[in-house]
């Protein structure tokens, strides 16, 4: 009989705390959503790209890096520890929104761009982006697909 009331409580604390991230990710997703949509607009790179992106290297704008360096894509560079007080080998930005212009333009700065510019296809941007150097492992382009299916919803 123990077991079975043990089980339950696991059973039910497991889909409370699943749907407290579940939450969290769609609060990271809803408060970057505009800043994403008109640096889809400028730059041409699906809207779900971005915000996962910055949700996978962020953990949701949680990190150390995105909360102490405002940087939620992991892009290596000066991090102006005069400024930002956190001596790192990523890069310092005056704010969030600075950062999500600084991924853009990485990604622009890159030889797969103007074939892919304006196109769809979160996995093969995710892909793309990959094998330019963003991330060695070998599954991250998965990794950041899962996240965008389970929670971001392309507006037309």
């Amino acid at each position: 009989m123990n077991i079975h009331r043990t089980v339950l409580v696991y059973t039910i604390l497991g889909c409370c705390f699943s749907s407290g991230l579940s939450q969290v990710s769609n609060a990271y997703f809803d408060e970057h959503r505009a800043k994403a949509d008109s640096l889809s607009e400028v730059y041409g790179i699906p809207v779900c790209v971005i915000l996962g992106v910055g949700y996978h290297e962020s953990a949701g704008g949680s990190s150390a890096v995105a909360q102490k360096l405002n940087n939620h894509f992991g892009l290596a560079g000066n991090c102006r520890e005069d400024i930002s007080h956190h001596k790192s080998r990523y890069r310092y930005y005056p704010t969030v929104v600075d950062s999500f212009n600084g991924f853009c333009e990485w990604v622009a700065c890159r030889s797969f761009y103007p074939e892919m510019k304006g196109t769809a296809g979160d996995l093969s941007w995710l892909q793309k982006i990959r094998s330019a150097g963003y991330a060695s492992d070998g599954n991250w382009a998965n990794s950041v697909h899962k996240i965008i299916v389970k929670h971001c919803i392309e507006e037309k």
